[in-house]
């Protein structure tokens, strides 16, 4: 991860909704939490279409994740759920907003872009409004966001934003541009989607989804597995990237085989 002075945030973790962060980066949000990198999460859309809980319910579990991830701050959009879109001038101008106000060096977007429609069209959202946010002529406007009372709060906006790398979550048969090992905050990242009862455990009340099964919960396990053997450890987390890394000099932190 490069060190950029200017940077508000190491990490920036831009996701549709609530859970979505811990899904498929939690062990790296962990990890890099715990070595002092400042990380944010942002969720898109306060998920009003979910099948179980409310939106202030899950805003609650995303809460309680925080606290066992460490980050930061959170922040939640109120953009569409279900309706995520990089043509939309005012999602656009809300994630451009963030941007500025969050100053991050690394911006990655997950979960995978597969399967949800607001899944697929986030890492094209985010990419237009990185583009938009290195541009001084380019007014996104106020940011309308609630922010987790546990941790920081937003900072007035800088003029223009240039992030030093863009990420998204590798997904399933992908070819990883990187991988993180994190193995030693596994753990923490089962225990940050065990904030989320309401969406990935089931009772009387609950409506069947993809996520509330035990086959989902074996699925994002088996693919730690997958990702750590891929590395040489026991558990991984990957990430993909459309652009080709850029050196002088020799990278202090490769890993070769």
């Amino acid at each position: 991860m490069t060190e950029n002075p200017n940077a508000g945030c190491d990490l920036l973790v831009i996701s549709p909704h609530s859970d979505d962060a811990e899904i498929g980066l939690g062990g790296t949000i962990g990890l890099l939490a715990k070595q002092g990198r400042r990380v944010w999460l942002v969720d898109l859309t306060r998920g009003e279409l979910a099948s179980n809980a409310t939106p202030d319910e899950r805003w609650v579990e995303a809460e309680a994740a925080c606290d066992v991830l460490g980050v930061t701050g959170r922040a939640q959009l109120d953009l569409p759920d279900g309706f995520i879109g990089e043509h939309d001038a005012r999602q656009v101008a809300a994630v451009v907003a963030v941007l500025r106000r969050l100053r991050p060096s690394w911006v990655v977007t997950a979960p995978d872009p597969v399967r949800h429609p607001d899944h697929v069209a986030t890492p094209r959202l985010v990419t237009r409004a990185a583009f938009l946010a290195r541009l001084a002529t380019y007014d996104p406007g106020p940011v309308n966001a609630r922010l987790w009372s546990g941790g920081a709060g937003f900072e007035a906006p800088a003029d223009r934003w240039v992030i030093d790398a863009q990420f998204h979550v590798c997904p399933e048969g992908g070819t990883p541009d990187l991988i993180f090992d994190v193995s030693e905050t596994w753990a923490q990242k089962q225990a940050s989607l065990d904030c989320y009862p309401s969406q990935f455990s089931t009772h009387p009340a609950s409506l069947p989804t993809h996520i509330n099964t035990p086959e989902f919960m074996a699925r994002v396990e088996r693919r730690g597995r997958v990702w750590g053997r891929r590395a040489g450890c026991d558990w991984g987390e990957a990430l993909c990237t459309g652009a080709v890394p850029v050196l002088t000099d020799l990278d202090q932190t490769w890993v070769g085989p």
